[in-house]
C-alpha cells in the first residue's frame, strides 16, 4: 500500500527480489558462483537487494509526494512508525531469537551479540553479524532508510504556499542531492582508513537507490496531474517501451556477471569493481522496476501481478528473513560441506522449507501484527 493506492505487480517484484537474494546465498555458499558463467549470473542475484530498496523509496516516498504535488494532509508520522515497526519488528525478532537458539555452529551467542542484533545494530557495533543473519545487512540499511524519510519528506514538502512548480523543483533537488551524497561518500569510503569498518553498507552509500525509488514516486504522481513536465512525459513513454526496459536490465545484469563487477564469491574486489557494480545494479533495477509502476497493465509487467507471484511476494519478507538459517541447516543435515557443491540439491530442499515456513510465519506473526497497528 502507498498512499492509498496498491500496485499488484510490486507483490510480484517482491516474490522476485527474495528469490534472486535466495539463489545467490545457495550459488555462493556451495561454491557454484565462481565455477562457470552459469555460477557467475547466480552470484549477481543480490540484485534483489537494490530491487527491495528501489521499491522502498517508491511506496514510502510516495504519500510525500502526494502531500507535495496534490496538496493532501501530511503522513501521520506516529501512525508510520507504528505500521513501519509492526511490519519489520515481529518476525526479525523471531529469527534472530531462533537463528541464536538453534544454529549449532555460533552457540554460545555472546551476550552482546543478542541485544545488538535485537535492535538492529549488527552493522553499526560489535564484532559483526553472526552466521545465518548475515542477510539482515540490507535491513539494517532499511531501517535507517525508516528513520530518515520523514526529515526528507518535510523538507522535500516545505512550507505549503509554494507554487507547484517550485514544489516540483524542490523534490528534484532533494532526489538529485541524495545522489549526490551517495556518490561522494563512496568516493570516500573507497580510501581505506578513511571511514569507520563497515561503513560500505551504511545508508549514505545506497541514498542514491532509495533516491531513484523515490524519483519513480514523483513520476507516477507528476503523471496523472495536468500538464506534467516534458522529463515525466519521456519518461512515461520509456516505462510504456517495455521490451525496451528488460532489455536494459538484461544487457546490464549480463555486464555485472562479468569480472568488471568484482569478485563472484569473497574474493577481493577493489574500489573501482565495486562502484561499477553499485551503478550498474542503480539503472538495471530502475530499468526493472519502470514498467512495474507505470505500466504494469499490459505486457509482461502485468505477469507480476497474477495470482502465484503475488502469493509468493506476500511472504518475500519470510523468504528473505528464514532462508539463510536453513541454508546452514541443511548443509549440517546433509553432510554437504561449504563450497563443495550439490547447488541443485540444496535448493530443492531449501525453496519448499522455506516457503512453508514463510507462509507459516505470515500467518501467525506478520499479517495479524499489520492487523493490529492498521487499527491506529
Amino acid at each position: 500500500m502507498s498512499g492509498g493506492a496498491h500496485f499488484d505487480a510490486l507483490d510480484g517484484y517482491r516474490a522476485l527480489a527474495a528469490l534472486m537474494v535466495m539463489l545467490t546465498h545457495v550459488a555462493t555458499t556451495t561454491g557454484l558462483s565462481s565455477t562457470n558463467e552459469f555460477g557467475h549470473l547466480l552470484a549477481r542475484c543480490d540484485f534483489g537487494v537494490p530491487l527491495f530498496f528501489l521499491m522502498s523509496g517508491f511506496l514510502l516516498y510516495r504519500p510525500w509526494v502526494r502531500t507535495a504535488l496534490e496538496g493532501r494532509a501530511r503522513p501521520h508520522l506516529g501512525r508510520y512508525a507504528l505500521r513501519r515497526a509492526a511490519r519489520i519488528l515481529p518476525l526479525y525478532w523471531v529469527v534472530v531469537i531462533t537463528t541464536m537458539l538453534v544454529l549449532p555452529e555460533i552457540r554460545p551467542v555472546p551476550f552482546e551479540a543478542w541485544w545488538i542484533h535485537l535492535l538492529g545494530l549488527q552493522i553499526y557495533i560489535g564484532p559483526g553479524i553472526v552466521q545465518g543473519l548475515s542477510q539482515t545487512w540490507s535491513l539494517c540499511t532499511e531501517m535507517s532508510f525508516y528513520v530518515v524519510l520523514p526529515l526528507l519528506g518535510m523538507w522535500g514538502v516545505g512550507r505549503r504556499a509554494r507554487s507547484s512548480e517550485s514544489l516540483w523543483r524542490r523534490q528534484m533537488t532533494l532526489v538529485m542531492a541524495m545522489v549526490f551524497l551517495a556518490t561522494l561518500y563512496n568516493a570516500i569510503a573507497s580510501i581505506q582508513g578513511v571511514l569507520p569498518f563497515r561503513q560500505g553498507v551504511w545508508l549514505p552509500a545506497y541514498l542514491d537507490w532509495f533516491a531513484a525509488g523515490m524519483l519513480l514516486a514523483l513520476v507516477e504522481v507528476r503523471s496523472r496531474l495536468a500538464e506534467p513536465p516534458a522529463f515525466v512525459r519521456l519518461v512515461v513513454a520509456v516505462a510504456n517501451d517495455r521490451w525496451s526496459c528488460v532489455a536494459v536490465f538484461c544487457s546490464l545484469f549480463v555486464i555485472a556477471a562479468t569480472p568488471i563487477a568484482g569478485s563472484f564469491d569473497f574474493g577481493e574486489t577493489s574500489p573501482w569493481q565495486s562502484m561499477i557494480k553499485h551503478e550498474l545494479y542503480l539503472v538495471a533495477a530502475a530499468a526493472l522496476l519502470l514498467p512495474g509502476v507505470l505500466a504494469s497493465s499490459r505486457g509482461w509487467p502485468a505477469l507480476f501481478a497474477r495470482k502465484w507471484p503475488r502469493r509468493i511476494g506476500l511472504i518475500s519478507y519470510g523468504i528473505f528473513l528464514w532462508h539463510l538459517l536453513f541454508v546452514r541447516l541443511l548443509l549440517l543435515w546433509l553432510d554437504i560441506p561449504v563450497f563443495t557443491g550439490h547447488a541443485l540439491t540444496l535448493f530443492a530442499a531449501l525453496l519448499p522449507l522455506t516457503l512453508a515456513v514463510a507462509t507459516l510465519t505470515y500467518r501467525i506473526v506478520e499479517r495479524p501484527a499489520q492487523r493490529w497497528a492498521h487499527r491506529f
